[in-house]
């Protein structure tokens, strides 16, 4: 969707130039014939599973050096998808609550919700995709739904199973995979099919939304595709955890969805069979060449994205919670299993080599490494069940400064920074923290 801008004089034109920039920062595109780009696209920030479409968890803001606890809250339940943080600061998180709402979003400023709802059955496992207006997207058992930033609905899709964590395609194309194997693309303004709709699998159960739901959490046979899509927007690919109808275990499948002779279509490009099976999300490198999974034998592979050959495999000792974290120059944080020795490895390009390991650091989270060459994670406290929020050095592993998050046992969900270097975390009881520069808040 495209809306002219008029020609506006004087103080008119610069006010409404200054508001859209703050609005929309740099997710809209002016072009010289007087129209600006309008479709919804990924917001600044941390905003949807993963950080960003390629599930990378890296981070460009910087966080300010004064950073300390501004307030938490209890969400009243379990929270085990990863919160994300909008272009605005807002913070979306989902919870597996026995009543009331089970998918908030939370002012930064206090805490307080900015709305709620009540969802069905599945919402808790996703995370929450959120455009540049602050717009969220979201899946539910046999539903992906869209939201205004004020928390109506603003259409609903029908769908087969439950949608995953999703992510943005192309400018104004969201993309809703389900559990049960259904690849749909949308316009995120008509809810209207860009491209035919694709179910590659045959064994479907349009009555039963929660059908295979179950095997989804130990990556089993029954759940189509367990995980997150990770998507290359330039090269109109994504990647994606599938395990086909009677085969023995799950593949990478990569799936292109470009136009041609005038029609976009899902297509499968390539699908790479890993020994043992597939864990967990696809993850890709920066320069769209590399894709990075997990096997069910507790290796890690790297595969060329173009065609799936592997590039090389690493011992990783373990799937962890089947995640990891890839910076732009190939530095991996795996994220070990709860209590394990937090580490980081490099890709060398034709193999994987180990960079450091910090045997006392007992990792309890998915990590983010960031531009300033350090990574954030959290841990549990020395002979406590406490945790803390801790940044370390991503050159040598040394710890740089240490947070505490007080009230807190568990494990958490990832670190989630905003635009603005604030940084959210969630535990799996159900509390979140919202750490911001003390010159903002005291």
């Amino acid at each position: 969707m495209r809306a002219v801008v008029r020609r506006l004089s004087g103080a008119v034109r610069v006010a409404v130039g200054v508001a859209t920039v703050a609005v929309t920062a740099t997710a809209l595109v002016s072009c010289s014939d007087g129209h600006i780009d309008v479709r919804s696209v990924a917001s600044p920030g941390w905003s949807s599973f993963g950080g960003n479409a390629a599930n990378s968890n890296y981070a460009y803001p910087s966080v300010p050096d004064d950073l300390a606890l501004r307030w938490s809250r209890p969400t009243g339940g379990p929270i085990t998808a990863p919160i994300t943080l909008s272009n605005q600061s807002n913070v979306g998180v989902t919870a597996t609550t026995p009543s009331g709402c089970n998918l908030l979003v939370l002012d930064p400023n206090s805490g307080r919700k900015n709305f709620c709802k009540r969802m069905r059955d599945g919402v808790a496992v996703n995370s929450l995709l959120v455009d540049q207006y602050d717009q969220p997207y979201i899946g539910e058992s046999t539903a992906f739904l869209a939201f205004n930033a004020g928390g109506a609905i603003r259409w609903r899709m029908p769908v087969i199973g439950v949608p995953l964590s999703s992510k943005f395609v192309a400018p104004g194309v969201v993309l809703a995979a389900t559990t049960q194997g259904q690849v749909l693309l949308l316009d995120t303004q008509t809810n209207t099919f860009v491209a035919p709709e694709v179910r590659l699998r045959p064994d479907i159960h349009p009555e039963d939304g929660l059908y295979g739901f179950g095997d989804c959490v130990t990556n089993g046979p029954r759940c189509a595709i367990p995980a997150p899509a990770a998507v290359d927007i330039g090269a109109e690919r994504m990647f994606i955890n599938f395990w086909p109808n009677g085969a023995i275990a799950s593949q990478i499948r990569a799936l292109d969805y470009s136009v041609v002779d005038g029609k976009r279509a899902v297509r499968e490009a390539w699908h790479a069979d890993i020994p043992g099976g597939v864990i967990g999300p696809a993850t890709l490198s920066a320069d769209g060449k590399t894709v990075y999974t997990y096997s069910r034998l507790g290796q890690i592979y790297a595969l060329h994205a173009d065609t799936g050959k592997v590039k090389w495999r690493f011992e990783n000792g373990g799937y962890g919670f089947g995640t990891m974290t890839v910076s732009p120059s190939g530095d991996i944080i795996p994220a070990g299993v709860v209590g394990a020795p937090l580490k980081m490895i490099h890709d060398a390009g034709d193999h994987a080599e180990q960079v450091w390991q910090r045997d006392d650091l007992k990792s309890v989270s998915l990590s983010t490494l960031t531009e300033a060459k350090t990574a954030w994670t959290v841990v549990r406290d020395a002979g406590k069940d406490s945790l803390s929020l801790t940044e370390v050095s991503s050159t040598d592993g040394k710890t740089k400064r240490t947070l505490p998050l007080p009230d807190s046992v568990g494990f958490a969900t990832g670190v989630a920074v905003s635009p603005k270097g604030q940084i959210a975390v969630a535990t799996n009881i159900g509390k979140v923290y919202f750490f911001d520069s003390k010159s903002e808040f005291e």
